[in-house]
């Protein structure tokens, strides 16, 4: 539902308004939620991020007409009292941004999201041949998985052909805290390696999965049995050789 939905709804709600009033109920509405949205913004929030919160905060978009009708010629009073409503909640937001020492911060939980870091990620010991970013990801539980990059690789000293993925997880509630998690990456001869991974402040053990290759492979297997779920992601394998 869009910001226009919702006020859409509500004013089909309220039965003994003229068209005049109804228009400024529309306003005054309209004015709060931008307001509420522009202070998420800059939060971090993206526009639509921040519209389905602002909605969200509003409540059910019938029970705010049916309440403005009750409270008729009262309703100013009703739409004066969602105003602090929506001005407290923002204020409680800012306050867990200054103020919150839990395990995820505000700006590690919008990163995780938006703009992965990848220098805390494992490389493997080798010689690089090719590598790719796929924009692969999946939802398990609560948590969603992202594969940021898959290569493949020369071992050392013997020079097998070996494959290697970067996953990163984050949890879908802001600020949450994903979970640990162990699955298998698969070749496609049947060669299988571990891949642990959790979220933000347990990267040293996210995305160390390797397993042999042959020089024909196309693609990996990610298979995993978590949380009571179990699936298998096919990741294909970038091609070619540096010069």
């Amino acid at each position: 539902m869009t910001r226009g939905e919702y006020i859409r709804e509500v004013s089909a709600s309220l039965k003994r308004l003229t068209k005049r009033e109804r228009e400024a109920i529309r306003q005054e509405l309209d004015g709060h939620m931008e307001d509420h949205m522009e202070s998420l913004r800059e939060l971090g929030y993206d526009e639509e991020l921040a519209e389905e919160r602002t909605i969200a905060a509003m409540g059910d978009p019938a029970e705010v007409g049916r309440e403005l009708n009750r409270q008729y010629p009262f309703r100013w009073l009703v739409v004066r009292w969602l105003a602090k409503l929506l001005a407290s909640w923002v204020l409680l937001v800012l306050l867990a941004l200054l103020l919150f020492e839990g395990p995820v911060s505000v700006r590690v939980s919008i990163q995780e999201r938006y703009q992965p870091d990848m220098s805390h990620h494992y490389d493997p010991s080798g010689r690089t041949v090719a590598e790719a970013y796929p924009e692969i990801e999946f939802q398990v539980g609560d948590d969603v998985v992202r594969v940021l990059r898959v290569c493949t690789y020369r071992s050392i000293p013997w020079g097998h052909l070996m494959a290697f993925v970067n996953l990163d997880s984050y949890d879908q509630q802001f600020m949450g805290t994903a979970g640990r998690k162990e699955m298998i990456l698969e070749s496609q001869s049947g060669e299988q390696g571990e891949v642990l991974i959790a979220g933000p402040y347990d990267w040293w053990n996210a995305g160390d999965g390797c397993v042999a290759i042959g020089p024909e492979d196309t693609h990996v297997t990610l298979r995993y049995d978590i949380y009571g779920e179990s699936g298998s992601i096919r990741i294909p394998l970038p091609e070619g050789e540096p010069p």
